[in-house]
Parts: C-alpha cells; sequence; structure tokens
C-alpha cells in the first residue's frame, strides 16, 4: 500500500531584548505556507487530470482510495493553476517556434468556458503545437497570435479568417475539398466532381512519391497536369448547383490548390491540425467542457 509522507517545518523565532521586535525564521524553500503539497502530489494531479482526462471528482476519490490522501477539489484546481503557472515561460518558447516556422498549420473547433461558447484555435508545425482559446473566431486572434510573423506558408481550411491569415503562400486542405465534391458526386453525380476528385488524388499521390523520383522527373509530372488539366476543368460547363458552387470556389481559390506541389514540406491537407486538436477534444468530451 502506498501512504502520502507529511512533511512538518517548524520555525525558531526570538525576541529581541532591545526593542521587543520577534524575529522568525524563513520556512524552507518548498514548504511555504501556502503550499500544501509537495511536488510529487503537484506532478501526479496534473498527470492524472491532463494525460487521463480525471475530472476533479474522480481524482478527489482516487487519491483517497489509492494513496489515502484526502485532498479537496479546491485545492486540485490551485495545483493546476500553480502548474500552470511554471509552464508559461515553455509556452511562450513554443509560441516563438511556432512564429518562426517557414510552414504553418492552423485550425479552431468549439469549446465551453464556464457556460459559455469560445473557441480553441491550434497554430502547429511538425515540431511545435500552440494553443489558445479565445472567444472568438475572428482574425484577430490569428493576428495577436502571430504578430509580426509571416510565414512562407500558411496550411489551412477554407474559413475566412483562416484566409486572412498573414502569410506569403496558402495551401488549402484538400481533405475537406475531397468530402465536398464526394458530397457532389453522391447527390448530383457531377462529372465536374469526379474528375477534380481524380486530380487531386493523383497529385497527392505524386507528392507522396516524390523523394523516390529525379527532380527533374517529379517536375515535368507536375507540368503535365498543373496548369493544363486544372485550368480545363475550372473552364469545363457546369450545370448542376453543387459542383457549380464548387468550382466557383477553385477559381478564386485557383492559387491555393497545389502550392505543396512546388514547396517541400508543405501538406497537402490540415489533418495535422485536426491530429493537434484530438487531445483537447477527448479531454473535453470526457470532463464536458472547460469550467
Amino acid at each position: 500500500p502506498t501512504s502520502p509522507i507529511v512533511v512538518e517545518a517548524h520555525r525558531f523565532s526570538a525576541t529581541c531584548p532591545s526593542c521587543g521586535h520577534e524575529q522568525a525564521a524563513d520556512y524552507p524553500a518548498g514548504l511555504e505556507p501556502e503550499r500544501v503539497f509537495g511536488p510529487q502530489v503537484e506532478t501526479l494531479v496534473t498527470y492524472f487530470h491532463h494525460v487521463h482526462h480525471l475530472s476533479y471528482e474522480r481524482l478527489e476519490q482516487v487519491l483517497e482510495e489509492v494513496s489515502g490522501l484526502k485532498i479537496s477539489q479546491g485545492a486540485i484546481d490551485n495545483i493546476l493553476k500553480r502548474t500552470a503557472q511554471r509552464l508559461f515561460p515553455e509556452a511562450e518558447k513554443i509560441h516563438q517556434t511556432v512564429q518562426n516556422s517557414r510552414v504553418i498549420g492552423s485550425d479552431e473547433t468549439g469549446v465551453r468556458m464556464d457556460g459559455q461558447n469560445y473557441w480553441q484555435w491550434v497554430f502547429q508545425t511538425p515540431q511545435a503545437s500552440y494553443y489558445v482559446i479565445a472567444p472568438s473566431r475572428g482574425a484577430q486572434v490569428i493576428r495577436d497570435v502571430m504578430e509580426e510573423a509571416v510565414p512562407e506558408v500558411w496550411v489551412s481550411d477554407w474559413f475566412s479568417a483562416q484566409l486572412s491569415s498573414p502569410t506569403l503562400k496558402r495551401q488549402i486542405c484538400h481533405a475537406h475539398q475531397l468530402r465536398d465534391l464526394q458530397y457532389a458526386i453522391d447527390v448530383e453525380r457531377s462529372l465536374f466532381a469526379v474528375l477534380c476528385q481524380e486530380l487531386l488524388l493523383r497529385s497527392q499521390r505524386m507528392n507522396t512519391h516524390r523523394d523516390t523520383l529525379p527532380a527533374d522527373v517529379f517536375q515535368q509530372q507536375v507540368h503535365a497536369i498543373e496548369p493544363p488539366e486544372c485550368d480545363a476543368l475550372l473552364g469545363m460547363e457546369v450545370h448542376t448547383e453543387i459542383a457549380r458552387r464548387l468550382q466557383k470556389r477553385y477559381v478564386k481559390h485557383r492559387e491555393h490548390l497545389f502550392v505543396f506541389l512546388y514547396e517541400e514540406g508543405v501538406p497537402f491537407d490540415n489533418n495535422g491540425s485536426e491530429r493537434a486538436l484530438r487531445n483537447s477534444v477527448v479531454h473535453r468530451k470526457v470532463l464536458a467542457g472547460f469550467r
């Protein structure tokens, strides 16, 4: 069986015979009066809550039943807040890493905070993910996070706030487009959607095998489909409503469709951002929000 180790600190004091002032020793580091729990307990509480998604109530129960440690939900909350304060400098390093990255992916998802609707944003690279929860889904959140930084390529879906992000080039997510095109195929039997879907999938396969081909061969394959085949599709006469709407979208975002074929290290979808949000979404669903 495990049991908590209790450490008690005694301070010695003395009274000056001349002035009557009482002088007391300082508490040892780590045993300050406002700190009731040691670093091992605080690490365990943080690990259980954020990695294994245990609620305050379940944490209270687990600590008492497994370790014989009675700790209130208020104390758990204070532990997590102290941990967050210690992590702020590391979070800022992650923030700077993302800001200085050449390629940045971003996405957002809804979240409940204290009974209100908020948005959780992620800004990620293969090396780092930086998260922000904000009351707004607007482009100002992106500007606040990026400050003066301007990446070479921004990868996202085609939500308006994402499309206004500061960047030199932009890659819109193919996964979203393939789903929309499949809907047009299922509902309208659209030839445009079929051909467009085939073109996107073909470009993805080419990118997957980029490292196995000589650079000149890869460029020849790129130029065989982009721009000629893409331009032909966008100029095709389309008669159905959903497909016509998609065609109009791709005409508008023509330069954002195949950036990944010309820029190494740029993904053709935004799945990296969705994966980066997954742990937080699981946490939210298990605990019913951030209260």
